[in-house]
């Protein structure tokens, strides 16, 4: 249990991360489709294994400006979608 909610932790913390650097609004995205959309980035995110990769691309990005999300990230579409819609 332990591993798990420490799993979680990192991911919830990587996600926003994510989303601030992508420009995504997490209230825009907590409202659509009553959390569904939420629910569902955040289940990907879980899944995702290229939890390292996700680092290093976090710490890499620039914090003031809206990037691209990483090719690897498995919510990298919906990102992109939401962003430009």
């Amino acid at each position: 249990m332990r591993r798990f909610l420490a799993r979680l932790e990192t991911h919830s913390k990587f996600l926003g991360r994510m989303m601030n650097r992508c420009g995504v609004d997490p209230v825009r995205l907590a409202q659509d489709r009553c959390g569904a959309t939420l629910t569902s980035v955040a289940r990907a995110c879980m899944a995702c294994g290229r939890t390292e990769s996700c680092r290093r691309w976090l710490d890499a990005a620039e914090r003031d400006s809206v990037n691209t999300p990483p090719s690897f990230c498995p919510n990298a579409q919906r990102f992109k979608a939401l962003r430009e819609g």
